[in-house]
């Protein structure tokens, strides 16, 4: 008996964590269709008023630019002050459903089995996928269909909400300033949810923060790590700039790097720590920057170094378009092996990974070695900017990447 409770709460987790993977477009179609699964107006009017209930997460409404937005845009935060609230850009994303139990234990008495027992998985995976919204008769069967729903509605709902506070509670200063250098070290496990279900929303959602730029919702989960490299890669930008403008003499070695970090930022890290963020960064020492430096370019926007592993490619590759590099792991020179471009960078990425992948080279490579990638995203001319890098790295290193089959 126990264990065949165990399983069917394993399926309600699977059942809940379908719903929170539906994209927002799919996930506003889900909440109007719960809505009208049973008349909700005419289902209140059957119940005594105080049995279900509508709470509003946010006090500020919802926000009047959504047109403007991507599909993934959950919410915007606005700033007031030194205050900050919570837009959502759909009424449906700001709302629970407070059910009164004793209306709950009613409905349920007339069945033998709890929420998750009362259909096997897959009609309820059905029923989620599909969002019936055919007139149904107003019963205990189908009223008990519709509180399931409006359940995992409300724990999404729910859910966002706590995501979204908790990053205004922890990135306030960035929020304020909209500089990256702003952001500081703020994990899941800090948020009081579970870190499955955060990962879930939070690599599919984004928001839009008070400077108006659009930022996905795991950009705010910051590591220590990840702070470091910024502040390193911003040290290394304003060395290029005062090179060229003759301010300095030869490039700055890690340990004045880290000299640097505790003047400029008050950050202590030691001299090796330095080198380890340079070297996740394809970004030589001091000697090589000094003679004939130029690839890659410090001013490129790369994101950080991913393995080059299907699970890793569908977290954290975005679905636009951009230049994407492919490197060996934990080399100091010559590691690059291949650059691209393309309209859907994941898509291009799983395609790599794919047996039906047409570059061998390349193959041979993630077979071999163990290997990373990084990208930038390019809105427009994204092929112009492959080409710039392709001669970039050319001009550096006397030749092209050893997987790259033809110039760009």
């Amino acid at each position: 008996m126990g264990g065949d409770i165990q399983h069917k709460k394993l399926i309600g987790r699977i059942i809940f964590a379908n719903i929170l993977e539906l994209p927002l477009k799919k996930y506003r179609r889900f909440i109007e269709n719960t809505e009208n699964l049973l008349f909700f107006d005419k289902l209140r009017a059957c119940q005594p008023r105080n049995d279900i209930k509508v709470k509003r997460l946010s006090r500020a409404g919802i926000s009047r630019k959504t047109k403007s937005y991507s599909p993934n845009v959950v919410a915007e935060i606005t700033r007031r002050s030194d205050d900050f609230s919570i837009r959502y850009t759909h009424e449906g994303f700001n709302k629970v459903y407070l059910i009164d139990k004793l209306l709950n234990e009613r409905v349920r008495a007339n069945h033998r089995s709890g929420p998750h027992e009362s259909m096997p998985a897959p009609c309820e995976r059905s029923e989620f996928t599909e969002f019936q919204s055919t007139p149904v008769p107003l019963d205990d069967e189908v009223y008990l269909m519709w509180l399931f729903r409006v359940r995992r509605l409300s724990s999404r709902n729910e859910l966002t909400h706590k995501i979204l506070k908790g990053i205004i509670e922890h990135q306030r200063k960035y929020l304020r300033t909209g500089e990256p250098i702003d952001l500081v070290p703020f994990s899941q496990v800090q948020l009081p949810i579970e870190n499955s279900w955060t990962s879930r929303l939070a690599n599919r959602l984004s928001v839009i923060i008070p400077s108006g730029e659009e930022k996905p919702l795991k950009w705010f989960f910051q590591t220590q790590k990840d702070i470091n490299k910024r502040l390193v890669k911003q040290l290394l930008d304003k060395e290029n700039e005062d090179i060229e403008s003759g301010r300095l003499k030869k490039p700055l070695t890690d340990n004045q790097i880290r000299v640097e970090l505790e003047s400029e930022y008050g950050v202590r890290r030691s001299r090796h720590s330095i080198g380890l963020c340079r070297k996740d960064m394809g970004i030589p020492p001091a000697n090589r920057r000094l003679s004939g430096y130029k690839y890659p370019p410090l001013s490129a926007n790369f994101s950080m170094l991913y393995p080059m592993t299907i699970e890793s490619v569908v977290k954290f590759a975005p679905e636009k378009s951009g230049v994407y590099e492919f490197s060996i792991k934990k080399k100091i020179r010559d590691t690059v092996f291949y650059i691209g471009s393309s309209g859907n960078i994941k898509k291009r990425l799983r395609e790599h990974l794919g047996r039906n992948s047409k570059n061998g080279r390349i193959k041979v490579f993630l077979k071999k070695y163990e290997c990373s990638f990084r990208y930038i995203q390019f809105s427009r001319n994204w092929k112009e900017e492959e080409r710039r890098l392709y001669k970039l790295f050319v001009a550096t290193y006397g030749l092209a990447p050893k997987c790259n089959r033809v110039r760009p």
